[in-house]
């Protein structure tokens, strides 16, 4: 079972919600006049290697038609605390006041380091969450985080430095998909990637007048040296922009080849393979258990 739709079910069963059995949205929902606490455990996400929280709903009536419930899960590594304002329907908000992860309690170790802080706010309505959640990523291995995406390396075959930014999360009918994310490299810091050979992934969308002036890049993605980068920067836009282009990336650096004396600057907008592949990474990243 999918968090938001533990979370719904929880808010089901204790605030009294009687099911047509034609899903979430349909629901006719009556919530009553709570005040109090209830508590207890549970593991998030169903993950592998995820820890178990524990968590507590306080339940408030601010006004006669109002409902305000504060739901908060503590655990290794983990404090949110999310708000629920409902009318007695069950319609309303949800937003998040505070979101902390240590990052290695919660994928088994895949991840060692790194930290993300957590912000988001929606709507629900029939006990269907919606809305939009930001993680805030603090000095994550790249290497790791690649792994974690792209388990089976069918793109890059080892990877190291250190990254932040932003990846977005989209909450519908209780479901995830990816939303708009921003990485790049601690500043300061550099990055070594060696692609497994990639055909096009990188020349694809390059001129060919510039491919003669730079002919470290079909090396680079053909896994022939590897890239040295002071400069890694990957954007995506999972609805694309207007024109379209759904990933784009930008990349200052040099093949680790001694003999292949091409320094590289490349500022390259995706509307194929690339952004194929973040989205894939990213949705399979956030389907959980059933």
């Amino acid at each position: 079972m999918r968090f938001p739709q533990a979370l719904s079910f929880g808010m089901g069963i204790l605030l009294g919600a009687r099911g047509s059995g034609a899903g979430p949205a349909a629901r006719n929902v009556f919530v009553p006049p709570l005040t109090g606490e209830l508590s207890g455990n549970f593991q998030p996400l169903q993950l592998a290697g995820a820890p178990e929280l524990h968590w507590k709903i306080a339940f408030e009536l601010p006004a006669a038609e109002q409902r305000r419930a504060v739901f908060t899960a503590e655990g290794p590594g983990t404090r949110l605390r999310v708000e629920l304002q409902l009318d007695a329907a069950g319609t309303g908000a949800w937003r998040l006041l505070e979101g902390r992860l240590e990052l290695g309690p919660w994928l088994g170790g895949r991840i060692s380091s790194g930290r993300a802080e957590l912000s988001g706010e929606g709507r629900i309505e029939g006990l269907a969450l919606t809305g939009e959640l930001v993680l805030k990523l603090h000095d994550v291995d790249l290497g790791e985080l690649l792994a974690l995406a792209d388990p089976e390396k069918a793109y890059v075959r080892t990877a190291s430095g250190r990254v932040q930014g932003t990846v977005g999360v989209r909450l519908r009918a209780n479901a995830f998909g990816a939303g708009d994310s921003r990485l790049s490299l601690v500043p300061g810091t550099v990055a070594t990637l060696t692609f497994v050979p990639s055909p096009g992934l990188l020349t694809g969308y390059i001129p060919a007048q510039v491919l003669k002036a730079y002919p470290g890049i079909e090396a680079i993605e053909m896994g022939r040296t590897p890239l040295e980068a002071k400069v890694l920067a990957l954007v995506f836009r999972p609805d694309g922009d207007s024109e379209g282009r759904g990933a784009r990336v930008r990349i200052e650096g040099r093949p680790l080849d001694p003999k292949i004396i091409a320094p590289l600057e490349l500022d390259v907008n995706f509307t194929g393979p690339l952004e194929s592949v973040v989205r894939k990474a990213l949705d399979s990243r956030l389907k959980v258990k059933k």
